[in-house]
């Protein structure tokens, strides 16, 4: 099954073209070290938007279930690229 792309992206990923082996290699690190970085700064919001809902001084469901969502699809999304670089390696070492 082949998966199209969304169209979105996660803020902080760039898709810049290196040319050569070691520019792709820091490119890749610093991409996922990215999406890292914006899902850690994605649960932190939601974690204080359902704080604030649950202390009373934010009345706004809706922000709040918006700043859960946004987080469990990034974190999802984080897992299943984290999945796939792990599947990759595996394939790797088969053929060496």
């Amino acid at each position: 099954m082949r998966i199209q792309h969304p169209g979105f992206t996660l803020p902080g990923i760039t898709h810049e073209k290196a040319s050569g082996g070691d520019k792709q290699a820091s490119g890749f690190v610093d991409a996922l070290e990215g999406a890292i970085a914006s899902t850690n700064s994605l649960i932190k919001e939601s974690e204080q938007a359902a704080s604030a809902l649950s202390s009373g001084s934010s009345p706004n469901i809706h922000e709040t279930m918006i700043a859960m969502q946004k987080a469990d699809i990034a974190l999802r999304l984080l897992v299943s690229m984290t999945n796939k670089v792990i599947e990759g390696y595996n394939q790797l070492i088969r053929l060496g």
